[in-house]
């Protein structure tokens, strides 16, 4: 053990300075991410019993996601990369708490309000971080570096809904110390104070401002029109990762405490197999981890329909419907890592192609890319609420999955296309 430690070690030292420092920092922001997507979903589904409005928040966020690109590239002129990286992550949480300290049933679609707010605050987050990612990476480290994020965003998905669902939630159930509205409420709290915390070790890192001018355009190279699909098929099943997995757990499967649960146990599996994976993978290899991640969503959104209907008991000690539930998340922390990582790479080396190619600011390709991750994830959203028109909440959280999986096998043809191409004389880093 001593020495697979020393090896592991040994193998950070392909990253720069830089590069570690945003590891440190994007880790602490991972602890309270769960709280700006799994648990936003959670509390209004809790407060206001109505899983349309969960989506309308989702979409508010995701709308202002783009805002919150847009609004850093105009900033990036006048201020430091590290303040405005600083300021969307307070935002993002600072916003989320608000919400949960004033929705309440009676609400209504002032939750997309919420959600607006809070993917500003996101979006001026990770346009910083995606920037200085792509800035500290190169070709040869990017699989590991992705890679390696997943692992901790996955590890944090995990921790903190089991710690919060079945500590937390059922500490105030068990003893009526306070209800489940509090509870979200003082564990917001608590993350703004972690993540004020992350903001005050941003401000004093020495991360290099880029140059920004013009990063708006319409027409693109071939390979970035490619990526624009790409991005687009992503965008579509991360909105089963970011919000409908939540809603099938809550409404079908029980409460937080069963979510951080299943959401704990899921992810050992997770964890496991994305450190390999990133550890040892190559570019050439993208393709394939993709097509895996498509292959697993497949499985469980096809288990999922032929399950989630029965009322059978299996061994007479778990029902089929929640055992269906369960191996659809297995194949979505299965799927979840590699399908990010795989893109995320692949998406840092795109922008170095395309921007070489056509002498163009970085920064207009990575906000290129939130119009189509984003137009996405509104259309996997979309899915969604058509099927539940026009059959019921339980038929669409039966079909969604599998529909959102199926296309993410032309995901994996199309991350296959991009890393084939090779460009000559790539100019390292163009800003």
């Amino acid at each position: 053990m001593l020495n697979f430690y020393k090896a592991e070690k040994q193998a950070f030292n392909v990253f720069n300075s830089d590069a570690k420092k945003l590891i440190t920092i994007n880790v602490l922001y991972a602890f309270a991410f769960p709280f700006i997507i799994i648990f936003s979903a959670a509390f209004i589904n809790r407060a206001t019993s109505n899983t349309t409005l969960v989506i309308l928040n989702a979409w508010g966020f995701y709308a202002g996601l783009v805002l919150g690109y847009l609004l850093n590239g105009l900033l990036l002129r006048r201020f430091e990369i590290k303040h405005l990286f600083a300021l969307g992550m307070v935002l993002s949480v600072v916003s989320n708490l608000l919400m949960m300290l004033f929705v309440n049933g009676g609400s209504g679609y002032n939750v997309a309000i919420y959600g607006l707010f809070t993917g500003i605050g996101s979006g001026i987050y990770w346009s910083c971080r995606n920037f200085l990612s792509y800035l500290v990476t190169n070709e040869g480290n990017r699989n590991f570096f992705t890679g390696f994020e997943q692992f901790f965003n996955i590890f944090c998905n995990a921790l903190i809904p089991f710690v919060f669902g079945t500590l937390v939630i059922g500490l105030g159930q068990n003893t009526g110390w306070y209800t489940e509205n509090l509870a979200y409420q003082l564990t917001a709290g608590f993350m703004v104070f972690l993540i004020l915390y992350a903001a005050f070790l941003t401000t004093k890192s020495t991360f290099q401002s880029p140059v920004i001018h013009r990063f708006i355009y319409f027409k693109f190279t071939r390979i970035w029109n490619v990526h624009r699909l790409a991005t687009f098929c992503v965008g579509m099943v991360e909105s089963g990762f970011m919000v409908l997995m939540t809603i099938l757990i809550l409404t079908l499967a029980g409460d937080e405490k069963i979510l951080g649960k299943v959401e704990f146990l899921t992810a050992i599996v997770s964890v496991t197999s994305i450190y390999i994976v990133s550890r040892l993978s190559k570019p050439r290899h993208r393709g394939g981890i993709m097509l895996a991640g498509a292959i697993s969503l497949i499985i469980g959104g096809t288990i999922l329909i032929f399950t989630l209907n029965s009322t059978k008991m299996l061994f007479n000690c778990i029902a089929i419907s929640f055992l269906g539930i369960i191996i659809m998340k297995i194949s979505q922390v299965i799927a979840d890592p590699m399908v990010h990582s795989s893109f995320r790479a692949t998406y840092l080396s795109d922008v170095e192609k395309a921007s070489s190619i056509e002498k163009r600011e970085s920064y207009a390709y990575i906000m290129d890319n939130e119009y189509f991750m984003n137009g996405g994830r509104i259309f996997g959203g979309l899915v969604f609420l058509i099927l539940d028109h026009y059959t019921s909440v339980f038929g669409a959280l039966r079909f969604t999955f599998l529909i959102l999986a199926l296309i993410q096998l032309f995901t994996a043809y199309l991350i296959k296309k991009l890393n084939n191409i090779k460009i000559e004389n790539t100019t390292s880093k163009a800003l």
